[in-house]
């Protein structure tokens, strides 16, 4: 049978229904008209879904999983990213379920919410206001596009989101058998991992298929 869900659950469940609801109010799906940037938004759903299925435990319990959050955020923008990053966690959670040989019935549904606000939502957010920064006050150049948005951004933002989601749990579980030196261990595995991964695709992309990023713009950062 699946847990009772924790009463902290709710704040994370509003959380999430509140960001989904901007999100749907902005009608991103309209950014998916554009056929070549359909292939891209499918591509980047699987290789997500992908993400969140695969994880290593470390040394305590700490888990460790890639996000992607930065990625969907730098190629598609925050709207379109916090309704796929939602459509990803659902997905990704009923393969795990399925491969752990839970019947429907004992699904953990719960974990929907902690799973979206600590992997989606916050390192989304955290990047869409990293980017607004790098805009703002840095030149435009791809050369800082490609290392502010993927490696830099991917990096703090996987990193601030990881430290929220240690405080969050040690305010809620405060016997926690982790160590603080084992969740700075694992954060920081993490923001390395999180930016390369990132860094490497936005460089790619930026190079061979700028149309897939909706955040470069030719004119901001091509022009002469």
């Amino acid at each position: 049978m699946p847990l009772p869900t924790p009463p902290e659950n709710s704040l994370l469940a509003a959380a999430t229904l509140v960001a989904l609801c901007w999100a749907l109010y902005r009608r991103p799906w309209k950014l998916l008209k554009r056929h070549d940037l359909q292939n891209a938004w499918l591509g980047a759903m699987v290789l997500l879904a992908l993400l969140w299925t695969l994880r290593a435990t470390l040394v305590g319990g700490m888990v460790i999983q890639l996000l992607g959050a930065t990625l969907m955020v730098t190629l598609f923008g925050l709207p379109l990213a916090l309704l796929s990053l939602f459509v990803v966690d659902a997905g990704s959670l009923i393969g795990l379920e399925y491969l752990a040989g839970h019947g429907w019935s004992d699904f953990d549904w719960a974990a929907l919410w902690p799973r979206y606000v600590w992997m989606a939502l916050l390192p989304a957010l955290l990047s869409a206001g990293l980017h607004a920064v790098l805009r703002r006050y840095l030149p435009r150049h791809p050369f800082v596009f490609m290392l502010g948005h993927g490696y830099f951004t991917a990096g703090l933002a996987a990193f601030g989101a990881g430290t929220a989601q240690a405080i969050w749990r040690y305010w809620t579980t405060p016997k926690l058998p982790l160590s603080v030196a084992d969740s700075l261990t694992g954060i920081l595995i993490l923001a390395f991992g999180e930016a390369f991964l990132t860094g490497m695709l936005v460089a790619i992309f930026v190079v061979y298929k700028p149309q897939w990023v909706v955040t470069f713009r030719d004119e901001d950062y091509l022009r002469q």
